[in-house]
Parts: C-alpha cells; sequence; structure tokens
C-alpha cells in the first residue's frame, strides 16, 4: 500500500499464493491461482525489466498454468537482466528439474545456493536444491539438503515429501516411511494423487518415479 508502484511486494505476494498453493493450504486452487497471476501482472506492468517480476511471472507459469515453455523464457529473461538473482537461479533450475533436465537442473539451484549461502528463505533453497539433486539422482545429496532444511523450518511439507522419496530411492525405506509419519501429521489429507496434482513435472518420467517412491513409502493413493 506504501509503494504502489514498486514491483517487489506485488512479486512477493504473487510467490507468497504459489507457496500456499504448494504447501495444500487453499481451499480453492483457481481463486489463488487467479490472485497469483494478478499480483505478477502487476508487478510486471509496474516494471517489465525487473527480474523478481519475471521470476514470480514465470513460476506462476509453472505451477498454475503448466505453460512451461513461457516460463523457462521468462526465467532466461530474468538471468539476463540481472546474472545476480538467486531466486531466478534457484527457480530456473527447479524447471530444469521438473522436465527431467537433471544437471541443468542441478548446476542452477547450486548457483543459487552459491549467490545467496544466507539468504532469509535458506530452507526454501535447500528444498529446492535437495529436489534438483533428487532428479539427478544424487540421493545422498539430496537427503543432506532436505534434513538441513528442515533444521530451519520443520514444518515445510514441500522439504517433507522431497526427503521422503529421495530416501526411499536411496533404499533406505524404513526413514523414508518415518519421514512419511511426519508429513501426514502435518497434512493429513496428503496422497500420491494430490502430489501429482500439484507437481508441475508430474507428466514426466521424473514426476512419476517420484510418485513411485512416496507410494512405497507409505504415502496413499
Amino acid at each position: 500500500d506504501r509503494a504502489p508502484r514498486h514491483p517487489s511486494p506485488q512479486a512477493w505476494l504473487a510467490q507468497w499464493h504459489v507457496l500456499r498453493a504448494q504447501q495444500g493450504w487453499v481451499s480453492n486452487p483457481q481463486e489463488t491461482a487467479g490472485r497469483a497471476r494478478d499480483c505478477a501482472q502487476r508487478a510486471l506492468d509496474a516494471d517489465p525489466e525487473d527480474s523478481l517480476a519475471l521470476t514470480m511471472e514465470a513460476l506462476v507459469h509453472v505451477h498454475f498454468l503448466r505453460r512451461l515453455d513461457e516460463a523457462a523464457a521468462l526465467y532466461e529473461k530474468a538471468v539476463t537482466v540481472n546474472p545476480n538473482d538467486s531466486q531466478a537461479w534457484l527457480h530456473k533450475g527447479m524447471l530444469h528439474a521438473f522436465r527431467g533436465q537433471a544437471e541443468a537442473g542441478v548446476n542452477d539451484t547450486e548457483r543459487a545456493l552459491t549467490l545467496s549461502p544466507l539468504d532469509p528463505m535458506k530452507y526454501y533453497y535447500d528444498s529446492l536444491a535437495a529436489s534438483a539433486a533428487a532428479t539427478a539422482g544424487r540421493y545422498e545429496r539430496a537427503i543432506e539438503l532436505a534434513e538441513r532444511s528442515l533444521t530451519i523450518n520443520c514444518l515445510h511439507t514441500s522439504t517433507l515429501r522431497v526427503l521422503a522419496f529421495s530416501q526411499t530411492l536411496n533404499g533406505e525405506v524404513d526413514a523414508a516411511r518415518a519421514t512419511v509419519t511426519r508429513l501426514l501429521t502435518l497434512e493429513p489429507d496428503f496422497t500420491v494423487q494430490r502430489f501429482l496434482a500439484r507437481a508441475p513435472g508430474a507428466d514426466f518420467e521424473v514426476g512419476q518415479r517420484f510418485a513411485r517412491a512416496l507410494r512405497e513409502a507409505g504415502v496413499p493413493e
């Protein structure tokens, strides 16, 4: 309200709506998607060359619209405008991971960690980097990052999901089942089908692999 012409508040608000949806905190995903799109567009209207606004517009395209090609172009523009924008590299890496482009995903998310090693949202960076590492089959690294993320924010259910399927795929099924117990305590209605409905990579092999791992770890269908 105090800075109606500044892109950052609207961009952050767009991300907040995405995070709410990813955590399973919304009862009307379509309404939340509309709010996220509105905030991201307002941010771009304020400054079409703002890397944060471009990143959050891309994030909305990924998680709500599933327009991955358009999101990729927005991320590329964001890192061109500001090569030091760690959020842009983080989410650009996750888009690679969703598509099964494993090494590119790891490279971009690890770059984000390097660019902002003491980020106020460090748990979030570690969580997404863990997902990218799991996509590349680097399950020990994924577990390390997920556990580090949970020491900062033990209530982030997305991280518990990453940890559960990484443990399963690393052969640590008992540990994965214990993680799923923690996950279902925080999000009792979580299921494999809900995971697939939220996951932008659900239509790719990597999303199906993670869904099978969650099923093996005890997540209900």
